[in-house]
C-alpha cells in the first residue's frame, strides 16, 4: 500500500488527484498540505485524509508518507521536488515538469541522488486508447510514419492576476498548459524531436500569455508532427491523427470526458472501436504503486518531462528568433 501526501491540495489535486487516490487499488491518501491550515483541515475532512499540514516541512516530515503528489504551480515544482527528494519520498509531479531544462535536470539529479523515483502527470499516456495506438505504431504495420497531428482546443477563462496568466510564474500560456500534453502525446507515439518552430496568437483575449499555439516539429524518424492547442475555441473534438505509408489511425474524443473513438485503416481494411471514458489519475496512481513494487516499468519518467520542456522552450525560442531551431 502506497501512502500518499499531497502538496498543493486545493486545485487539480482537489478536483481529480485525491479522489483518484481514494479509488486506486494499492494506494491510500494519508496527508495533504495547503498554506491555510483551516482550508487544509476542511480538505482533509472532505477527502478522508487523517493528517493535514500548512507547511512543506510539516508534511515532508511525516514518516508514514511513502510518496508525494506535487500539485503546486509550475514555478514551484523544482523547489518542491528537490525538497521532497531530500526527505526520501517518491514523487509524482504535475505537468509541465518545470520552467526550463536546467530545473528539470536539477530535479532529476536530486531524485537520483536520494534514491527516489520521479514520474510526471502525463495523463494521456495512461489511457488504453493511446497505449493501443502506440503498440500499433511500434509494430510497424503503418509503414513509415509521414505525419502526425494532435489538436486540443477548448474555451477556458482565466481571471486577472491568476498565476497561469503571469509568464514569470507559468513559463508561458496554452503551450505550457495543454500544449505539454499535446507535445508529450506526439513524443510518446513517435519518439524524439529534431526541429521545432511555433506560431502563437493572442488576438481574442489579449492575455499576457499566448491563448492559441501551433507547434510544428520534425521528429528524429523524419516524420512531421503538428500540435494545435487553444484556450479560445468554444467547441472542438480532441484528435490524434497518425498517417503512415501503409496505414492511418485517427482517434477523436466522444461525448464523455476522456472517451475516444478510434478508426484504424491498414492495407485497405478499416476497423472502428469505441474506447469508454477512463479515470486517468486512477490509472496513473495504480501504475505508480505497481511500479514501486517492481511489477512495471515507469510510463512517464522524469526524462520525459525534461524532453517535453526542451521542446516547449525551444518552440518559444523559435518564435522569438523567427527561426526553425534544431534540438
Amino acid at each position: 500500500m502506497v501512502k500518499w501526501g499531497v502538496i498543493g491540495a486545493s486545485g487539480v489535486a482537489h478536483r481529480r488527484g485525491m479522489p483518484a487516490i481514494n479509488m486506486a487499488e494499492g494506494n491510500e491518501l494519508h496527508a495533504l498540505m495547503v498554506r491555510d491550515l483551516e482550508r487544509a483541515k476542511k480538505l482533509a475532512q472532505e477527502h478522508g485524509a487523517p493528517c493535514y499540514y500548512d507547511s512543506i516541512e510539516g508534511i515532508l516530515s511525516d514518516p508514514q508518507i511513502d510518496a508525494v503528489h506535487i500539485a503546486t504551480p509550475v514555478y514551484l515544482h523544482c523547489e518542491h521536488v528537490i525538497q521532497t527528494a531530500e526527505h526520501g519520498k517518491h514523487i509524482l509531479c504535475e505537468k509541465p515538469m518545470a520552467m526550463n531544462v536546467d530545473e528539470c535536470k536539477r530535479m532529476i539529479d536530486a531524485c537520483e541522488s536520494n534514491g527516489v523515483h520521479l514520474q510526471i502527470c502525463f495523463l494521456l499516456r495512461f489511457h488504453s486508447c493511446f497505449q493501443e495506438i502506440r503498440r500499433i505504431v511500434s509494430s510497424g504495420v503503418l509503414g513509415e510514419i509521414i505525419e502526425a497531428r494532435v489538436a486540443m482546443l477548448k474555451s477556458y477563462s482565466m481571471e486577472d492576476g491568476v498565476w497561469r496568466r503571469d509568464p514569470i510564474k507559468s513559463g508561458g500560456g496554452v503551450l505550457m498548459d495543454m500544449g505539454a500534453h499535446a507535445v508529450d502525446l506526439l513524443s510518446f507515439m513517435l519518439g524524439d524531436v529534431s526541429e521545432v518552430t511555433m506560431l502563437p496568437s493572442r488576438k481574442i483575449k489579449k492575455w499576457e500569455i499566448e491563448e492559441t499555439a501551433t507547434v510544428i516539429m520534425k521528429m528524429k524518424n523524419e516524420a512531421n508532427a503538428i500540435a494545435d492547442v487553444s484556450f479560445v475555441v468554444p467547441y472542438s473534438e480532441s484528435t490524434l491523427e497518425i498517417y503512415g505509408t501503409t496505414g492511418t489511425i485517427i482517434a477523436y474524443s466522444g461525448q464523455g470526458y476522456q472517451e475516444y473513438n478510434l478508426k484504424i485503416h491498414i492495407n485497405n481494411a478499416t476497423s472502428e472501436k469505441h474506447k469508454p471514458s477512463e479515470n486517468l489519475y486512477k490509472n496513473l496512481f495504480e501504475h505508480y504503486s505497481r511500479f514501486l513494487e517492481g511489477k512495471e516499468e515507469p510510463i512517464a519518467p522524469g526524462i520525459a518531462g525534461l524532453k517535453n520542456i526542451e521542446i516547449i522552450n525551444t518552440a518559444y525560442e523559435s518564435y522569438l528568433s523567427s527561426k526553425i531551431i534544431h534540438i
